[in-house]
């Protein structure tokens, strides 16, 4: 691999790994791995206070994390990069197993 590439790629790699190092928002990724949900369901699964919940979701929204859709009354929340799904997928085949 070309050393410049590489550089390039840890830079970023880097800045996505942050966004992991907060337990409950890691929580919360893992959790929308597995598909798109309803913000109750995603408070609900990691025990989080209503404010709480949504102080993450839109701060990981705002980093490019997250999408949004609303239908009606009701936000969905889903991850929004592939790469980054497929990334925690491995992890929880590494961590959980």
């Amino acid at each position: 691999m070309d050393f410049e590439l590489m550089q390039n790629k840890c830079v970023e790699v880097s800045g996505l790994l942050k966004h992991f190092a907060h337990p409950q928002r890691l929580l919360i990724l893992c959790y929308l791995s597995e598909g798109e949900k309803q913000v109750s369901d995603i408070q609900e699964a990691v025990g989080l206070s209503q404010s709480q919940t949504s102080q993450f979701l839109k701060r990981m929204q705002n980093e490019g994390l997250l999408g949004q859709r609303r239908e009606k009354n009701f936000s969905f929340y889903y991850v929004t990069n592939p790469d980054v799904v497929k990334l925690l997928k491995t992890m929880q085949k590494i961590f959980c197993n």
